[in-house]
């Protein structure tokens, strides 16, 4: 594994969730210099994740018909052009203009890095790899908020837009150093309709639909927990702000421990395996969440065996979308993370109907359930590596 070759493919993985999260700590505030509302500026969260989850179904296709480093360097571009424009936005309107180029060149860069992993390690470290990505992408969702607090706390909020800008820009300077395109270099069609023909052509092997909506539900599962938790601890229990957040945190601290090891495990045992054992886990702290009584103590080390599970799941889905069809590699990875995101995106409205109805036990249940759709859809993955 040539370790020089992958560190900015590894810290590219980190960068796209803390975008994405970071600036959950900054809404109060800008909405406050702003004298707008939270609910508007929360605006600034979908208007990065809409493109982010979109333009991801071609950006693995694109890569394939033009060049792979200049896609990728494509997307640390608009990503840094986002962050550095962000930084100077006088009100909303703008603000959302920015974020959505931001999101936008987020979308180039998350399925190129995952086949990139697949196509420059050794297959029998394969999830070891993935499990390794697996810990710097929850490192960005971890650290996204902890540095952006920190950052508006001691300089002002523009200074995490900045600071994401200039973190794009190293990363994308040092892949372009790393990875230079040999002159031999085979290059695609050129053609943006064959991106069309390479989407349609990954979509059609029922194994790849099966993994993308297994993501999609896991992803309905993990988010949508979270979200409504706070809500609940808050009304139900009145848990201040920074005691709820190490409970939810600890999902990611626990994840980023587990990953490389469910990688590894699941380079032994199979990734289907591992997968359910990592659903074993989820459905143990769903369990604990609903039959015992609460103490503080309790619901960490529920979330923590929560994050845990889905971080050995999704090690092991993840390993699987970049191994499954070799050929169509990147393609498989956009239509993969384009509905594994989807699940992310639609989870809060879904889950609301039963948080509504039935409060935070709705939640917990729905849950359940979307994970056992999720690993059923698993179980019918036929390919051999699984």
């Amino acid at each position: 594994m040539n370790v020089k070759r992958l560190l900015p493919i590894y810290l590219g993985a980190m960068l796209t969730p803390m975008g994405g999260v970071g600036i959950l700590t900054l809404l109060p505030v800008i909405a406050r210099d702003w004298a707008i509302s939270i609910q508007w500026m929360t605006l600034a969260v979908t208007v990065y994740m809409v493109p982010f989850v979109v333009f991801q179904l071609f950006a693995g296709p694109i890569a394939v018909i033009f060049d792979t480093r200049k896609t990728l360097l494509f997307g640390f571009g608009m990503y840094a052009l986002g962050g550095f424009l962000s930084a100077w936005a006088p009100n909303l309107e703008l603000m959302v203009g920015f974020r959505f180029i931001q999101g936008f060149g987020a979308a180039f860069i998350a399925p190129i890095i995952m086949a990139l992993i697949g196509e420059m390690v050794d297959p029998k470290k394969m999830g070891r790899s993935m499990g390794i990505m697996g810990v710097m992408y929850t490192c960005g969702v971890t650290m996204g908020p902890l540095i952006s607090g920190f950052l508006e706390v001691r300089l002002g909020w523009p200074w995490f837009f900045f600071f994401l800008a200039a973190l794009a820009s190293t990363i994308g300077i040092l892949y372009g150093v790393i990875h230079r395109s040999p002159a031999d270099a085979q290059k695609g069609s050129g053609k943006f309709t064959d991106a069309f023909l390479l989407v349609k052509k990954s979509y059609s092997f029922a194994d790849v639909r099966f993994l993308s909506f297994a993501a999609f539900f896991l992803f309905i599962a993990f988010i949508g927990l979270m979200t409504f938790m706070a809500e609940h601890l808050k009304a139900a229990y009145a848990l201040p702000s920074d005691k709820i957040g190490l409970i939810l945190s600890t999902t990611g601290f626990l994840g980023m421990l587990v990953s490389p090891f469910a990688g590894i495990l699941g380079d032994k045992l199979g990734r289907k395996r591992v997968a359910y054992l990592g659903a074993a886990f989820m459905g143990s702290a769903l369990f604990a969440l609903t039959l015992l009584d609460y103490s503080y103590e309790r619901y960490l080390l529920a979330f923590a065996l929560y994050g845990a599970g889905a971080a050995t799941c999704w090690t092991s889905l993840n390993t699987l979308a970049v191994q499954m069809i070799p050929d169509l590699r990147k393609p498989v990875a956009s239509v993969y993370n384009c509905v594994k995101f989807s699940g992310y995106a639609v989870a809060p409205v879904i889950l609301s109907f039963f948080f509504g109805f039935f409060s935070i036990a709705g939640v917990r249940w729905a849950c359940l359930g979307a994970i056992l759709i999720s690993m059923l859809l698993t179980s019918r993955i036929r390919n051999v590596l699984a």
